[in-house]
């Protein structure tokens, strides 16, 4: 009676590590993009309901500000779009952002953040 050996072979472990490695610089690469998105939309909501927010050329050089403290460079001042409805700003950018992966291949990430919220997804 022959005993066999289970495991993994060496070559399913380079295939395993490299996949593993490719998941982890891919994620490494996302990572800031969703960081800049998250500050973004804070940096609206918190502009929508500033008592410095008086007017939209206010609005641009605080946003100009925030922007450069918390390291906001796909979105700038003049990519805002802000209104005023029922005595409220509101504020709303979109932009796209690239992300080279290998070669040629690239990642676009489309992102579209406002200061309004969702009534339905507050209830």
């Amino acid at each position: 009676m022959r005993n066999r050996q289970q495991g993994i072979s060496l070559i399913g472990a380079l295939i395993s590590a490299a996949l593993i490695l490719g998941a982890l610089i891919l994620g490494m690469r996302i990572v800031p993009v969703y960081t800049e998105y998250f500050a973004v939309k804070k940096a609206l909501s918190g502009l929508a309901s500033s008592a410095e927010a008086t007017s939209p050329e206010t609005i641009r050089i605080l946003f100009d500000r925030r922007s450069g403290a918390e390291d906001i460079n796909s979105v700038r001042k003049e990519d805002l779009v802000i209104s005023k409805e029922n005595g409220r700003w509101v504020i709303s950018a979109d932009w796209q952002r690239t992300i080279p992966v290998v070669a040629n291949v690239s990642l676009l990430f489309q992102f579209s953040a406002s200061s309004t919220t969702n009534a339905a997804a507050s209830q």
